[in-house]
């Protein structure tokens, strides 16, 4: 049981898929001008003074936290699987195509609704299992339609088979979806091993210094792997430096509500709302990018909002 639709865990998957959609926006914007190492790195190390500030306000008015090793663990294992999660993703998109890719890239709801249920006592109910599996088929479509045009459908077809066969890129996309999966656990467990050794600290405390935490962690790795791999990379930040920190900051605010979101309700529902991330993607590229594929993916919209419903009312 999920509550009241106006939940809180409710507003903050609404405001994180929001904000995840306008990070991405940003990111895609600067794509063409830096690598996508760089830009992963952006998302954290510019989010990471937020945190900072966060968890600097969360000190000063309850003081530092007692920090465990079983949470510091488990931001290690977020931070992560988040990092494996993109290099897997991207695999997906070199080693085949959008569309098969996203095929099993987009089952990360459902796997989560199974690993919940089978591994962390968080088994939906029948109304919400149904919208999960509902809202994981609408965002499949939507992506599938939208990477296709009208003379291009046998295209669909043609992913949806590869997929099947389980070639490269769906093995690949595979792995990204269930190391998501692991991700949302791990950031959750990680709160609840602060809270345990901080029995005054909220959901909201546990959620800042989880984010903190981990994404310090992601910056110190990704920054070792560029210095490393593309360490020319780098100078491309003081180009773009604005735009950088503006993903940063969205980047902040999606992260921020998922994690605190997670805390306090099942990943998966939480998962399921926050698929109106992909909705807004359909908006966002009709208003800005001039796309025009609303027919084709109007049936994927109409099922990801019926799951989304079906969620909130279970």
């Amino acid at each position: 049981m999920t509550g009241l639709p106006f939940d809180t865990w409710v507003l903050l998957a609404l405001v994180g898929g929001v904000a995840q959609t306008t990070r991405n926006a940003l990111a895609q914007s600067v794509a063409r001008q830096i690598s996508p190492a760089l830009n992963s790195w952006s998302r954290f190390t510019f989010c990471l003074p937020y945190a900072g500030l966060a968890v600097g306000v969360a000190t000063l008015r309850g003081g530092w936290p007692d920090l465990s090793w079983p949470f510091l663990t488990f931001c290690l294992a977020t931070a992560l699987t988040q990092l494996l999660g993109n290099v897997a993703l991207v695999t997906a998109f070199r080693s085949g195509g959008f569309g098969e890719s996203i095929v099993f890239h987009k089952l990360e709801v459902v796997l989560t609704a199974v690993a919940g249920a089978l591994f962390f006592h968080e088994a939906p109910g029948s109304l919400g299992a149904l919208g999960i599996g509902l809202c994981a088929t609408g965002v499949v479509a939507i992506n599938l339609a939208g990477s296709s045009s009208n003379a291009q459908a046998p295209r669909l077809i043609t992913a949806l088979q590869r997929a099947v066969r389980f070639e490269p890129a769906a093995r690949w996309a595979l792995v990204c979806a269930v190391l998501l999966v692991m991700a949302g656990f791990s950031l959750k467990f990680a709160n609840e091993a602060l809270r345990a050794n901080n029995p005054e600290a909220s959901f909201l405390i546990g959620a800042v210094n989880t984010l903190f935490h981990t994404t310090w962690m992601e910056v110190l790795m990704l920054s070792g792997w560029i210095a490393w791999r593309e360490p020319r990379s780098f100078r491309a930040v003081a180009h773009h430096w604005r735009r950088l920190a503006l993903i940063g900051s969205a980047g902040f605010t999606a992260s921020l509500c998922w994690f605190w979101a997670f805390s306090i309700a099942v990943v998966a529902y939480v998962k399921a709302v926050g698929q109106i991330e992909a909705l807004l993607a359909v908006l966002l590229g009709m208003r800005v990018l001039g796309e025009r594929s609303l027919i084709r993916q109007a049936p994927g919209i109409a099922l990801t909002l019926l799951g989304i419903v079906l969620v909130l009312v279970d």
